[in-house]
């Protein structure tokens, strides 16, 4: 459930909504029946609190309980990795053209409402693009491709500024940038399967029927100036050798990719550390059980 929400949304919300309780209760405080209201309000602002420290503790476990691993030594599942990020194709920020791996970017009209002398502008959303393509994470060990695709991306860079009446929004992650990624490394298509292994096979031994005195000289054993059914079998398997040896190869240099979890766990992108992480999620924690603790001695006084 609580991969479904946003931290800084969250956090905010909690804030927001206990702070309007009091500002209500502080509007209604002649109101008569305001030792009611009171318990009510605190029962609401006690339950928020809950929820948002809960779902900072839940962040501050699933990023705690992940293995760390470097890319080279990374096996299929749930991990964290760390390294530099690059992108696979040039990419840029649409509107200041920074160098980047990922980017969302708004458009907005202000426009001054005639009706209203005293200048209120209205904002309207012209244009939204967000880039999810796949970008390169590097470590002293290796590589792998990362695909932003359903990931929460946070702590990133953004720009805004304003340009006649119209208001750019910029978010990104700039290139060349240590990044923090937690998700599921799904190296299954990695897996020469039954089917793919026969399709590369005949274009391989299809390449090398291709240049046939190459073929005689690797394969023909009795110099016969034929490959005879023994001499073929030898050349298959060779062919498959090959195949399997370029394939690990490909594994070794990072062929494989993180993604989002198919399961109940995060998928996380982040320009800090996971260290920096744990420790803003465990300051939201306390400061939220913090607040619980006062909402509970106020329930208990008007109630």
């Amino acid at each position: 459930m609580f991969k479904h929400f946003k931290s800084s949304s969250v956090n905010l919300l909690a804030l927001t909504l206990i702070g309007g309780f009091f500002i209500v209760a502080f509007l209604m405080r002649d109101h008569p029946d305001i030792h009611q209201i009171w318990p009510q309000l605190l029962l609401g602002g006690i339950a928020i609190s809950f929820f948002a420290g809960l779902f900072n503790y839940w962040r501050l476990l699933k990023i705690s309980e992940a293995p760390i691993s470097t890319i080279a030594a990374a096996a299929q599942g749930y991990i964290e990795l760390q390294g530099t990020a690059t992108a696979e194709k040039p990419l840029k920020t649409p509107y200041h053209g920074i160098p980047c791996v990922w980017y969302r970017a708004w458009v907005f009209a202000n426009m001054a409402d005639k009706n209203e002398p005293t200048g209120i502008y209205d904002s309207r959303l012209l244009d939204y693009s967000e880039n999810q393509m796949v970008f390169t994470l590097t470590d002293d060990t290796g590589q792998c491709s990362v695909n932003p695709s359903g990931a929460e991306v946070i702590h990133f860079e953004a720009r805004t500024w304003r340009k006649n009446d119209h208001r750019y929004v910029e978010e990104y992650l700039p290139a060349g940038k240590p990044l923090y990624v937690l998700g599921q490394l799904d190296s299954r298509h990695d897996v020469l399967d039954k089917a793919a292994a026969k399709k590369h096979l005949a274009e391989k031994l299809a390449n090398w029927k291709a240049n046939k005195q190459q073929l005689l000289n690797r394969f023909d054993q009795n110099r016969d100036g034929q490959i005879d059914l023994y001499e073929w079998e030898k050349a298959r398997q060779q062919a498959h050798e090959c195949l399997l040896a370029e394939h690990a190869m490909r594994r070794g240099i990072g062929s494989f990719t993180l993604a989002k979890p198919t399961d109940n766990h995060l998928f996380l992108i982040s320009a800090k550390s996971p260290q920096q992480l744990r420790d803003i999620y465990k300051n939201w924690v306390v400061n939220h059980l913090g607040i619980l603790g006062l909402l509970s001695l106020l329930w208990f006084k008007f109630s």
